[in-house]
């Protein structure tokens, strides 16, 4: 195995060490994935989202044990002072046309049902779970700290949504020199073409694309 810091152009007999690799699991919670959550009463169907959960749930069966599992959830403030949309006066047309979280009815609030990792992939008491309160889990929060005391290299990305949190995310571990891969088939978002977008973006610029099935077998 090429050694830390080598550029390897070969990568069809890749092999990992599992001690040196992470599988992130991003915003897997109520609000954001379940009937009854804040993106479903707002209209948007869970089916796309909620996909993802067996093809995660495989991953954490089936990858190695050394490999560290690491839940990252968003975490808001019942108050709103932590809203960070209400700082910007030019917003994205998605929240423009939607009034997504300028209302009454806001998401993910510490200690509520919404702001919980759903049932099925309820972190074990070993794993870590890290809160952030912007797109990317890497914005002020501990994450890189800890991947340095563990001695990780490898993240292994999967969760919602695609083309918000998890790129986000991505787009800071590749320039904190992290190697990517994105499962394919364990991120979704409720809009597929930018799902479809995202993961060709991450192929051609950030890392590996794989579905959890090839990841499972060819690189460990």
């Amino acid at each position: 195995m090429p050694r830390r810091g080598e550029v390897r152009m070969d990568q069809s007999n890749l092999h990992l060490d599992p001690r040196r690799c992470a599988l992130l699991i991003i915003d897997m919670q109520n609000d954001f994935v379940s009937p009854g959550g804040y993106h479903h009463r707002k209209g948007k169907s869970c089916g796309p989202v909620r996909a993802v959960i067996p093809n995660i749930q495989f991953l954490l069966r089936e990858l190695p044990r050394e490999i560290r599992r690491i839940y990252i959830v968003t975490t808001r403030e019942p108050d709103g002072s932590d809203n960070h949309w209400r700082f910007h006066r030019i917003l994205p047309e998605r929240m423009r046309l939607t009034g997504q979280n300028l209302g009454n009815d806001r998401n993910v609030l510490r200690g509520t049902w919404g702001a919980a990792i759903v049932d099925h992939l309820k972190p074990g008491p070993e794993d870590p779970v890290f809160s952030k309160r912007r797109h990317s889990a890497f914005y002020q929060t501990d994450l890189e700290m800890c991947l340095r005391c563990w001695d990780i290299h490898t993240l292994i990305f999967t969760g919602v949504a695609a083309e918000i949190c998890v790129e986000t995310t991505v787009r800071d571990a590749f320039v904190r020199d992290f190697d990517i891969i994105v499962v394919s088939d364990g991120v979704a978002s409720w809009d597929e073409e930018a799902c479809h977008a995202m993961l060709r973006l991450i192929k051609q610029n950030f890392g590996l694309v794989l579905s959890s099935a090839n990841m499972c077998q060819k690189l460990f």
